[in-house]
């Protein structure tokens, strides 16, 4: 389960060392907790997603280990989640978590503040004159850039032709007009910057800019929806959607796009604005190559052998957690790296009828686990996730 939910491998190995320490002191802890988690969630109280666990649910476990004559480890541990909770700096009450967040919680789980940043890119016009000529009143015409704060350093995430990542409130737009509180990621800096730049970047481009269907706040929603699965505000959102249908916004369209889709270069990092990064690393997915990928948004990688490749997605063999070896159809969105070319004379294998549905992404059953066949350069050891 924690291989599964954990989001990273740095994170991954960040828990592993709290939980080696906390194994050695009481080798049964690691199985008790599993069991407080898997009951929390059976009780299923509240209305979360499945196998996730909510906030309620997290402190009701809490109070159960707190009350319990019983001096184990994770007792310990349960006090000192309640007394932040009483401190107001606890976990926020429509969070959920999975498994690997509920043992990063318990052992102390490090988080970061997440906020928006509004610019009013209109300097202060909008709320005088937004009513005559867009026959709406806004506070703003918003730009916006989520800004996340690490121990390391905070960063400023926004889109304007190209993915930036910039030292909050260093901008062209200036100084925020509105700054409003997001809440907490559990997400680690690079494991950020690598989804923005590496999966958000096929999307969000230079030539796919429109002030009005593809900006700045679309990208916000999308890093956001990473970040702690939520949406920026929908003041925010869906603001365009307000003016699409005026003579003015359209007159002002192509002159909007031209500035606020074709920033270059600032400081600190950013895209090349085309995509061209992730349409290389798809380039060099080829059936034989060996490759990391990730079972979902954001989730560990793991290693597997391609089997053919299509359009926008190929087929990996890979190990399932209990050991069975099986092909998944993995969407090139979450192709993480070539670790290893195709062997020389490596023959791509033929596929079923449902395999060449699935790699097209269709309506089709799950393709059942399938046995490797011998001479595979694959073994064991590429399969595992690391």
């Amino acid at each position: 389960a924690l291989d599964r939910d954990s989001p990273s491998q740095h994170a991954a190995n960040e828990v592993n060392e709290k939980l080696g320490r906390a194994v050695k002191e009481d080798p049964q802890v690691l199985g008790r907790m599993q069991m407080h988690f898997e009951t929390a969630v059976g009780e299923g109280k509240e209305d979360v997603s499945e196998g996730l666990l909510s906030a309620q649910g997290l402190l009701r476990v809490c109070r159960r280990l707190k009350e319990s004559p019983k001096e184990v480890l994770e007792k310990k541990w349960a006090k000192e989640v309640l007394a932040k909770h009483e401190a107001g700096e606890g976990v926020e009450e429509d969070e959920e978590f999975s498994y690997y967040d509920f043992l990063n919680v318990m052992l102390g789980r490090k988080r970061f503040k997440v906020t928006l940043y509004l610019y009013d890119i209109s300097n202060g016009a909008a709320e005088k004159l937004a009513w005559l000529l867009l026959g709406h009143h806004f506070r703003g015409i918003w730009h916006s850039g989520v800004v996340v704060e690490w121990p390391e350093r905070s960063s400023e995430f926004w889109f304007g032709g190209r993915i930036f990542e910039s030292v909050p409130g260093t901008t062209p737009f200036g100084v925020p007009m509105e700054k409003v509180p997001l809440g907490y990621t559990y997400k680690p800096r690079e494991e950020a910057w690598r989804y923005a730049a590496q999966t958000l970047s096929q999307e969000f481009t230079r030539d796919r800019y429109d002030v009005l269907t593809h900006n700045c706040n679309h990208f916000s929603d999308a890093f956001m929806l990473f970040l702690k699965n939520d949406h920026i505000p929908e003041e925010v959102l869906k603001q365009p959607e307000l003016v699409m249908s005026t003579v003015t916004a359209r007159l002002l369209r192509p002159a909007l796009n031209h500035w606020l889709g074709g920033f270059d270069e600032q400081d600190g990092r950013s895209t090349d604005g085309s995509g061209a990064e992730s349409r290389e690393l798809w380039e060099a997915v080829l059936p034989g190559c060996r490759i990391h990928f990730c079972q979902s948004e954001g989730r560990r990688p793991f290693i597997g052998e391609v089997r053919n490749k299509g359009r926008e997605a190929c087929l990996v063999y890979s190990f399932d957690i209990d050991g069975t070896l099986s092909t998944r159809r993995v969407p090139r969105s979450l192709v993480v790296k070539v670790l290893k070319n195709p062997p020389p004379g490596f023959v791509e294998e033929p596929l079923l009828e449902a395999e060449r549905l699935d790699l097209e992404n269709r309506e089709v059953a799950a393709i059942p686990p399938i046995i490797k066949k011998s001479g595979s350069d694959c073994g064991p050891v590429c399969a595992w996730p690391f």
